[in-house]
């Protein structure tokens, strides 16, 4: 909710100053984080100039996603004074929390998403969609490069470009491969509606060849051994929907092999889910370990094959392999190369790069007094955090944590 408020409040800026400013929207995630930039530019000379402009011509906003994000801030925005143009390649909104479901039956793939057509279309004005990835931006001269993603024989040019006066970035991130061998060949993502179709189908697959006469048991077990690597959200609740999916479900559709099924949930840190709570980290390890679902943490993956999970567990330094069936990786995201190329032309660094310059003994960990200096980096470069920031009294709470605690 709080992302939405953000592109809601950016909405009204819009609104409120349509013809002295000039606002670069820019979001993107990358290991959670959010980054904005703006720049407002007024000029007295030219007001009464830009009033009749705005008259006989609208400034054109364009909006990369159809996000959260993306969506957010157009259902806000007051179309009526901008010609407003939405690029994506997906003509639809997924609610993305629910991806999981789709993977297994609980939920079905047209529940979770509505056409963006349908979305723009209640709004009292026209915005013109078009189903394209944009390829790079042209930040000197104000254009975006884009291409066609319908990949059907039809005639015409799969690339146009667009000018713009406004631009909101609102791409979402790809997932992050840490650039480990064979991911991108071998495993299977949970980022958009048709990853979450293609593992259904591939789960089934599993189970049809598993149940095939001439195979030996050992042949069996790897074909229904099902790895799971990241322990985060999304790898938990794809590891027990799974689980359910199984035991409800395929157990009874197959059941001379349901008790060769395997599920195994592969984690770098010591724990699931150690972004939250200890209770609830500890609560989701109990509950896989009663319903036999193997959780191995401390392991780093090193490379992925069409048939086996390499990796190398911390505590002892040995390196191991593992068969499967199928791979799900869910080990978090990156920023996408369009953005970054972007935030490179307009002097931008990523977030993961503020963080890394930050940890200066390279231990994978902030201090509390390192974090602080993060926090003072990007309100320095993004004064709009600080308003976020005191609204959920979050700086007050850095400040009494860096005074009580100045060495650790």
């Amino acid at each position: 909710m709080t992302i939405l408020s953000f592109f809601t409040r950016a909405s009204r800026a819009f609104n409120g100053y349509p013809a002295s400013s000039k606002l670069l929207l820019l979001c993107t995630l990358s290991s959670g984080g959010l980054v904005a930039y703006s720049e407002a530019q007024t000029d007295v000379s030219k007001t009464s100039v830009q009033t009749n402009e705005k008259d006989s011509k609208k400034k054109r906003v364009v909006v990369l996603g159809t996000g959260w994000a993306g969506i957010s801030f157009l259902k806000d925005l007051d179309i009526s004074t901008y010609d407003i143009q939405v690029v994506s390649p997906r003509n639809y909104f997924a609610f993305t929390p629910l991806l999981p479901s789709v993977t297994c039956g609980t939920v079905e793939a047209r529940s979770i998403v509505e056409p963006v057509r349908n979305i723009i279309k209640k709004r009292n004005g026209e915005i013109k969609f078009w189903e394209a990835e944009c390829m790079r931006i042209d930040a000197a001269n104000k254009k975006i490069l884009c291409r066609s993603t319908i990949e059907n024989n039809l005639v015409g040019n799969e690339e146009f470009s667009l000018e713009y006066d406004y631009l909101v970035i609102a791409v979402g991130a790809q997932v992050n491969t840490f650039n480990t061998p064979g991911v991108m060949e071998n495993c299977h993502f949970l980022k958009e509606v048709e990853d979450a179709q293609k593992i259904r189908r591939i789960v089934i697959d599993c189970f049809e060849k598993a149940v095939l006469p001439g195979l030996t048991e050992e042949e069996r077990r790897i074909n229904l051994h099902f790895v799971v690597v990241g322990g985060g959200p999304t790898g938990v609740e794809f590891a027990a929907e799974l689980h359910d999916y199984v035991q409800e479900d395929l157990v009874n559709l197959y059941p001379s092999v349901k008790d060769l099924v395997k599920i195994t949930v592969i984690q770098s840190g010591d724990h699931i889910l150690n972004m939250f709570d200890e209770r609830i980290s500890s609560f989701a390890e109990q509950k896989f370990s009663r319903d036999g679902i193997e959780v191995q943490t401390g392991c780093r993956v090193t490379g992925v094959s069409d048939k086996e999970i390499t990796m190398k567990r911390k505590s002892k330094g040995e390196i191991c392999s593992i068969p499967h069936g199928l791979v799900v990786w869910s080990t978090g995201v990156e920023t996408r190369p369009v953005v970054k190329d972007f935030m490179g032309q307009i002097g931008q660094e990523d977030i993961a790069t503020v963080f890394k310059a930050a940890d200066k003994d390279n231990s994978g960990l902030l201090t509390i007094q390192e974090f602080k200096d993060v926090v003072d980096d990007i309100l320095e470069r993004y004064p709009q955090v600080e308003h976020y920031l005191k609204s959920k009294h979050l700086s007050k709470r850095c400040n009494r944590s860096v005074e009580r605690s100045p060495g650790e």
